[in-house]
């Protein structure tokens, strides 16, 4: 960190210039009550107005009268020096959030607020954990069983002192200590996803800026983009994202988890100090960010279909175009044509198909029947194929998976089907896929099979099916 580094800091962070910022009271005690302390992400204009009216009006009412203009104000004020990102979804109103500057604020105003206690022993705890997973890791093959076997044989002195009776609960302040450092964790995990959100927005925008100044063909410049996404993912930041989808996807680590959060608050000296409800809706938030996440990579792959369709139709304008100019110098040029010059040579049997040797319309005969009487017994076709037609009942379907959903956060397509049994065949299973590939909450991995069993139960025949695994969320 040189001279010129730090006063191009100093002149350009976003973070510093709100810890300089004129209403910076104003916007941190916001800030910190709106989106920390609620545990939300982003909130509707109308919903943050009325939650900052409140505040200003609250701080009336202490006598600080130093904020005069109304809260719409504020909030676009602060959109427009970047400490909020304004944007829209799918509704006419946009939504704001904490910009990952904001966020890096509040976390280093976080710091200097000192808690009851610093958990230094955590810590190192965890820091000798982390450098013991690193060497573990990289050692060759006879030095890794070596450690598994020590750490076999410290597992089993522990359960033999155990059985004997010998048996040492830790600390209330060690308990606290590891609960504080999980809770800051969990902060700072959460705001760290505004930074991986913000570079795939920075993706997105060079690839609008690329497509609107480049005159490269279709083919070129979505090769250029593909290879730009392709290098995101493929980085350091980009390869642990996808692993951290991948885990918090997982069934099996969300009971988990649930399971030790419902163990965790049972805790008696946990309790006394659980202030926030962060570490309680972690698995929530974090889902909610990773999805935000992807949906501005889907925001890119949106951009490139438009940008498609818009070259599409650009090159018909273009051809469209041409084809005047030709009629224009035809038309400009048609005394010196020679109408009877050869312009075009093919080798073998033409014939062409002009528009008025087409037969002129003819209106369909229609067919009138006299009196005739039709007598019971004689017709021979079995018409019992025309009245045996079923109907696949959808919302009968998102019924269902609202129901199991109820009591779990997820559940398995193979699940579903072992609690209400397909009755209708593979056609039942097919609804329940568009179900879950038609609504963006749940999860459907292609990469992953699985069989499915179906049972006919008219004929008593059990089919079995390949499927992606297919994942519901609540």
């Amino acid at each position: 960190m040189n001279y010129e580094k730090a006063l191009s800091f100093f002149r350009n962070d976003k973070t510093l210039q709100l810890l300089r910022a004129e209403h910076f009271p104003l916007l941190v005690g916001f800030f910190h009550l709106a989106f920390k302390q609620q545990d939300k992400i982003s909130y509707l204009q109308s919903e943050l107005q009325g939650l900052l009216g409140d505040y200003m009006y609250s701080l009336e009412r202490q006598g600080i009268n130093d904020y005069k203009k109304g809260a719409l104000d504020y909030l676009q004020k602060w959109a427009e020096q970047g400490y909020l990102r304004r944007y829209y979804e799918t509704a006419d109103e946009p939504v704001y959030e904490l910009s990952p500057a904001t966020e890096n604020a509040l976390k280093w105003l976080e710091d200097l607020n000192k808690q009851q206690f610093v958990g230094t022993h955590s810590r190192l705890i965890q820091f000798f954990h982390l450098l013991q997973q690193i060497v573990n890791t990289t050692s060759g093959p006879n030095e890794r069983i070596q450690q598994l076997q020590q750490e076999r044989n410290r597992i089993d002195k522990e359960i033999e002192k155990i059985g004997q009776g010998d048996f040492v609960k830790p600390s209330s302040t060690q308990v606290k200590e590891n609960y504080f450092l999980a809770e800051e964790t969990a902060r700072r995990l959460l705001s760290d996803f505004r930074q991986v959100e913000e570079n795939f927005r920075e993706l997105d925008t060079q690839t609008r800026q690329t497509i609107i100044k480049t005159n490269l063909a279709k083919a070129d410049l979505l090769d250029i983009v593909f290879q730009q996404q392709d290098h995101l993912w493929n980085t350091d930041q980009g390869k642990s994202f996808r692993a951290f989808w991948e885990f918090l996807m997982s069934e099996q680590m969300q009971q988990e988890l649930e399971t030790l959060l419902e163990k965790i608050n049972n805790i008696p000296a946990i309790m006394e100090i659980k202030k926030e409800q962060t570490v309680d809706r972690i698995k929530t938030n974090l889902v909610d960010a990773g999805d935000k996440v992807n949906r501005s990579n889907d925001g890119l792959i949106e951009q490139l279909r438009k940008f498609v369709e818009q070259k599409n139709l650009s090159e018909s304008r273009h051809i469209l175009h041409s084809i005047e100019q030709i009629e224009s110098l035809l038309l400009e040029h048609r005394q010196v044509i020679d109408l009877q010059a050869n312009w075009m040579n093919i080798d073998g049997l033409f014939k062409p198909s002009i528009t008025m040797d087409r037969p002129l319309f003819t209106s369909p005969v229609k067919v009138a029947f006299e009196n005739t009487s039709i007598e019971d017994g004689l017709a021979e076709a079995d018409t019992d194929a025309l009245f045996d037609q079923f109907y696949v009942d959808m919302e009968e379907l998102r019924s269902n998976v609202k129901s199991l959903l109820r009591n779990k956060s997820q559940i398995a397509l193979s699940e579903l089907l072992d609690h209400y049994r397909p009755t209708k065949g593979v056609a039942e299973v097919l609804g329940y896929m568009q179900i879950a590939a038609n609504e963006g909450k749940h999860y459907v991995n292609r990469d992953q099979m699985e069989y499915l069993v179906i049972e006919n139960t008219e004929s008593g025949k059990i089919y079995r099916m390949q499927s992606p695994v297919i994942i519901f969320n609540r």
